[in-house]
């Protein structure tokens, strides 16, 4: 059964995705880099816009990960079937001297027309594997790659490091806090989602309950505690319980915690009114935890959860239930919104096959350490891990890259929750080895013998 949060709000459940939906603006056109659209002038003045595959992978995996939760589809399959150079900036790429007035033109009509495959969200992967690839006329591929780039490397990044956090929590609820430390507030609403297929029970970021139907949570502040100042601590807990009686979660460390309980224990029998919860935000944790439940249960109130917060990750949380703390649930800010010990992930887009004599030919780079596989790709999943196979082999397992995008429209996709889902079950099949927080072994990624034979073929006709 899922543990009830501390403090729920009565937000609805997500409704089975519709649509694709944009997490921010409606149109991410001019959210690319300059040499994408130098380069798609290119293209168009010399009329090379021929079909072409590009492929997302992650070359290595961050430092101490083991795995990636993928995430991010749905809003690159909005960024896709939103695609539109509005009239504001087409006046702006006009006015910069760089593009011709024919090209501009274009750009006003340019429409993502393309195919688009991927592994599912809330998929455990490796690194160096295909996540989703783009098939379309070149100059499409070409303009959406660095948003398409930002939108999964981001949400990945967030999805993997909220896994981690829910592990250590051992089926412990843990709430997203992270908004105030996130990189702008645009990003909480990415975080909050991604943070939600990776596990984590809701958020307090507010927006994301309206736009996504995520479960929002909250407490108080010290602040609201200050108000009434150190004597008077009582008056501000009876306020709270009273204002909100069925989800109040009292904040109790803004001047003497342990006295606090006794304040806490006094205001719900002035009131009334049930105390939810109380949340730890400084000091020793692992004490204080320890005897705010022995008050409590003291007071004969043993429902009172205890919520931990302040500067937790998965190896904080795990240090404090390692240590006995009878902490109920987790509060997880700054190091979960910025993934603050791997704060980046080097997805890379990377054409992988262009159209020639009307067929998709391999094409393969092959810089030092950046070497890409030739050709259009399947990943297949067996009970040893995974393998990277061209796209006309058949091999035991499951295939993983499915359409999800055919001539510029998104095909049916999982709502929220099952992406969710399949995290939370894919995580228990993870070997404990993979797992594991520090040194983990690599999820296991193989080539087959027939891109391997494709990859040294082409390599021999350097």
């Amino acid at each position: 059964m899922e543990p009830a949060p501390l403090a729920p709000a009565r937000n609805g459940t997500p409704a089975r995705m519709k649509a694709p939906r944009a997490l921010t603006c409606e149109s991410y056109a001019l959210f690319c880099d300059e040499y994408e659209l130098t380069m798609a002038q290119s293209f168009w003045r010399h009329d090379q816009n021929n079909l072409a595959a590009f492929e997302l992978s992650v070359r290595h995996l961050p430092p101490h990960r083991g795995y990636l939760v993928v995430a991010g589809l749905e809003q690159v399959l909005a960024h896709l079937a939103s695609l539109r150079f509005d009239s504001t900036a087409l006046e702006y790429l006009a006015g910069t001297g760089t593009y011709e007035r024919g090209f501009i033109d274009y750009l006003g009509t340019l429409r993502f027309t393309g195919r688009v495959d991927a592994i599912d969200e809330g998929t455990i992967a490796g690194a160096d594997t295909p996540l989703l690839r783009i098939t379309s006329p070149r100059i499409e591929a070409t303009v959406v790659e660095s948003a398409v780039l930002a939108i999964v490397n981001h949400q990945t990044t967030i999805a993997t490091k909220a896994a981690r956090v829910v592990d250590a929590a051992q089926g412990r609820p843990v709430w997203d806090f992270s908004l105030r430390r996130v990189h702008g507030p645009e990003a909480g609403l990415g975080v909050a989602r991604a943070a939600y297929i990776g596990g984590v029970d809701g958020t307090a970021t507010v927006v994301a309950g309206e736009r996504l139907g995520i479960l929002t949570t909250g407490t108080m502040a010290h602040h609201f505690v200050l108000l009434f100042g150190p004597r008077h601590e009582q008056q501000a807990y009876e306020q709270f319980l009273r204002d909100y009686p069925e989800r109040a979660t009292l904040l109790i460390d803004t001047y003497d915690t342990v006295r606090a309980v006794d304040l806490v224990v006094a205001a719900s029998r002035a009131t009334g009114v049930a105390v939810t919860g109380v949340r730890l935000d400084s000091g020793d944790i692992t004490e204080l935890s320890r005897e705010v439940r022995r008050r409590f249960d003291a007071a004969g109130m043993p429902d009172v959860r205890i919520l931990a917060s302040g500067d937790l990750d998965e190896y904080r949380i795990r240090e404090l239930l390692g240590h006995g703390a009878p902490v109920d649930a987790f509060g997880v800010g700054t190091m979960l919104g910025t993934s603050f010990d791997a704060p980046a992930l080097g997805g890379v887009l990377k054409l992988v096959a262009q159209e020639q004599g009307g067929t998709l030919q391999p094409v393969m780079k092959h810089s030092t350490d950046k070497i890409t596989e030739p050709g259009i790709h399947q990943v297949f999943r067996d009970d040893r891990g995974d393998v990277v196979a061209l796209d006309d082999e058949s091999l035991p397992g499951t295939p993983l890259l499915r359409a999800v995008m055919a001539q510029g429209r998104a095909l049916d996709a999982p709502g929220l929750d099952d992406i969710r889902r399949r995290t939370r079950a894919q995580m228990q099949l993870l070997p404990t080895a993979v797992r594991r927080f520090d040194d983990p072994e690599p999820w296991p990624v193989r080539r087959s013998d027939k891109l391997q034979a494709l990859r040294e073929q082409m390599e021999a006709h350097l």
